[in-house]
């Protein structure tokens, strides 16, 4: 697997749609890494089919300048979490500051309470090493997703205990849920990313109810990965493989793509601010873009080569200030966009052997993030 993760820095990965969902395992191989991830769509055959309610032909993307951007070194708490490769993944932050995270590699659900520096961590039921990204619900109970088991995961932290919601297949593939986010209404919206699917599970009812996602291209299977949901209960989705991000109007069914100016783009993060506009990273060619429904027009601006280390980007979160903050892991940094101002601050990290990849907020404010490799994994703190 390391022999792997090394390789992955140059070779470019090509896929049948039969291994779709193995597209998820790649990015993960790749952490700490700068992904050739640069043309995966192009080899994913049958496509699915547009569905009646779909609009698929969208393309009002404008390339924003590239802005300046200035450097300074990060003062963060960096917590040890294991000399061991657990695969750290996208965490989520409770009412108590525990945050809550996935170890892909070790398949585990782990706690990490900040007061104390310990994690606790446990084992969900059927669990085959794809659980990955979290939420936590008003009550405190934490969410999960298990990819390869393909189910939507709850833990009581009251009672320690697990109860799963087996997702089923779609045309004879798993829906392979990836990420997660709670409308007002407290329904937990997920997208499918093997399934080509959003989907919407009522915690109370357990009812679940999916929607499917046109193709963005032909020849390109539908791969929604990452998840917005707007305070009006809008739905936003990034296409992993075609270049696209999508809107989902739940009232109607309708689902509106529009297509980003590279094809082969890969949407990994998404966020809604308070205006309702829905912020993104791209992983590969390393852009930060922005769609403002209210005109549907798309903004893409390159994110700046900082001492030569090309863009990589995660996980996005906004602020209650309304500023941008992403994880960079080319350059091994967390950086903040200011709107208003136009510009990026780089903060960078003093990890050893290790690169950061999720990110999450607090009720607090503050920002968490988690840095994963073979050798070194944390968990970190810093206020913005």
């Amino acid at each position: 697997m390391n022999n792997h993760k090394r390789s992955i820095r140059s070779h470019k990965s090509y896929l049948h749609n039969a291994d779709v969902w193995f597209l998820l395992f790649v990015l993960l191989l790749g952490l700490g890494t700068l992904l050739g991830l640069t043309r995966l769509g192009a080899a994913l055959a049958t496509p699915g089919t547009a569905q009646a309610g779909t609009t698929t032909g969208i393309t009002s993307t404008t390339s924003g300048p590239v802005f300046p951007a200035t450097v300074q070194a990060a003062h963060v708490h960096l917590y040890r979490v294991s000399s061991t490769d657990v695969g750290l993944m996208q965490p989520s932050v409770d009412a108590h500051g525990n945050v809550w995270v996935g170890e892909m590699y070790a398949n585990r659900f782990a706690r990490f309470n900040a007061q104390t520096g310990t994690t606790t961590t446990w084992i969900p039921p059927q669990a085959q090493s794809g659980i990955m990204s979290t939420a936590v619900d008003t009550h405190g109970n934490a969410w999960f997703v298990e990819e390869t088991a393909n189910y939507l995961g709850r833990f009581d932290p009251t009672r320690q205990t697990f109860q799963i919601f087996p997702l089923g297949t779609v045309q004879g593939r798993p829906l392979g849920p990836q990420d997660l986010q709670f409308d007002t209404a407290g329904f937990l919206w997920f997208t499918a990313l093997s399934g080509g699917r959003i989907g919407r599970l009522d915690p109370a009812t357990g009812a679940l109810r999916t929607w499917p996602v046109p193709a963005p291209a032909p020849g390109i299977f539908s791969a929604p990965f990452s998840l917005a949901v707007t305070s009006q209960g809008q739905v936003w989705f990034g296409d992993l493989t075609g270049g696209a991000v999508g809107h989902l109007d739940p009232a109607t069914g309708h689902v509106t793509l529009y297509h980003l100016a590279d094809p082969q783009a890969q949407v990994f993060s998404m966020a809604a601010d308070s205006k309702g506009r829905i912020w993104f990273t791209e992983i590969a060619p390393g852009k930060l873009g922005m769609i403002d429904p209210a005109t549907g027009k798309v903004t893409e601006w390159p994110v700046p080569t900082v001492a030569g280390h090309v863009a990589a980007l995660y996980q996005l979160v906004i602020t209650q200030n309304g500023n941008i903050w992403f994880v960079n892991n080319g350059a091994n940094a967390l950086v903040r966009y200011v709107p208003g101002h136009a510009s990026y601050t780089f903060f960078q990290l003093d990890l050893p052997a290790s690169a950061p990849y999720g990110l999450a907020l607090d009720p607090a404010g503050r920002l968490w993030f988690t840095a994963t490799s073979s050798a070194a994994n944390y968990i970190g703190e810093i206020a913005p």
